[in-house]
């Protein structure tokens, strides 16, 4: 199903579309965090990745796949971000509320400050118990 009033399901800009198929398409993405910075995007609309048929969900991740790979050769990067957000609050995190799955190249320049905010995130030493605590919970909920 696509949504009328929706960005990604009414894509018009062919000239940065730089792979697709009958499934997804790949564009450079508007508002890139690099330069050759790309999206994944269904053609279907989904807001977010568990919503996603299984069958979309690992097609999405194999064009992934084969898109790092090309992202790596022309931009030169020193590493790699495979990224997608699920806005489950529905608080806005995502300017378009359409299930994507980013890949960003990253450079020397940025690596340290990505570095720092991702140790500024963790909560270090947590321990075993609180580690098998966690654990639990998810299993809990865990479909079988």
């Amino acid at each position: 199903m696509k949504k009328k009033n929706c960005t990604f399901c009414n894509y018009k800009d062919k000239e940065v579309i730089v792979y697709q198929d009958k499934l997804c398409y790949v564009i450079i993405s508007r508002d890139p965090i690099n330069k050759h910075h790309v999206l994944v995007i269904p053609k279907q609309h989904y807001e977010n990745f568990v919503k996603l048929p299984d069958k979309l969900a690992s097609h999405i991740f194999l064009v992934a796949k084969r898109l790092s790979a090309a992202v790596r050769k022309a931009s030169k990067a020193y590493a790699i971000t495979h990224i997608s957000d699920d806005d489950i609050s529905k608080s806005g995190i995502n300017l378009v509320k359409h299930y994507k799955f980013h890949i960003i190249p990253r450079f020397k320049k940025d690596i340290s400050k990505m570095e720092r905010d991702w140790i500024d995130f963790r909560v270090h030493n947590l321990g075993i118990q609180e580690l098998s605590k966690f654990a639990k919970e998810i299993k809990r909920h865990l479909k079988k």
